[in-house]
């Protein structure tokens, strides 16, 4: 996927001062906050290495990029939404963010809603796990960057207009 002009975190930056930072410096993310949204990015802009190393994931130690690749390559990230953090600040050891992220799936969309875990170790914070939850054929939340017109295609792969889908609901 090509590099996008505004990063995919939702912070309205541009990618290249928000999240691109981290993926050119692993390792360098200040908070765990800042972590869980280059991590989403990265997952929105198929940067599977990144991903591989920033975490130290408790059930699968060695999981590749390869093999987060192929769990993740038909998964289109949409939109993230933060709802809450628990420590995870520079000084702090350990974290936690609790967040949305909406995505599309072929021609299905969808909510993943987690409460991801964070530690830091030697100066560095990393992904240790999280709960999470999967919502399939959820409606679809629209910002300004995501806005449709009443004539376009259904976001949710329908082939109608959506007019006379999702947004009869």
């Amino acid at each position: 996927m090509p590099i996008p002009e505004y990063c995919p975190c939702g912070t309205g930056s541009p990618y290249e001062i928000c999240c691109g930072m981290y993926h050119n410096n692993p390792g360098t993310a200040p908070t765990a906050e800042s972590l869980m949204r280059s991590r989403y990015t990265a997952f929105a802009i198929n940067n599977f290495d990144y991903i591989a190393a920033t975490q130290k994931l408790k059930e699968s130690p060695d999981q590749t990029a390869a093999e987060i690749q192929d769990s993740n390559q038909k998964t289109q990230w949409i939109k993230l939404e933060i709802n809450a953090t628990e420590e995870g600040l520079e000084k702090d050891k350990t974290g936690v963010v609790a967040f949305s992220a909406h995505f599309k799936e072929g021609k299905h969309i969808g909510r993943l809603s987690e409460r991801s875990i964070f530690k830091k170790v030697k100066g560095q914070w990393f992904y240790i796990s999280g709960e999470h939850e999967v919502q399939k054929n959820t409606p679809l939340v629209n910002s300004e960057a995501m806005k449709i017109g009443r004539n376009d295609p259904c976001l949710c792969g329908s082939g109608k207009k959506y007019k006379k889908c999702c947004a009869v609901n």
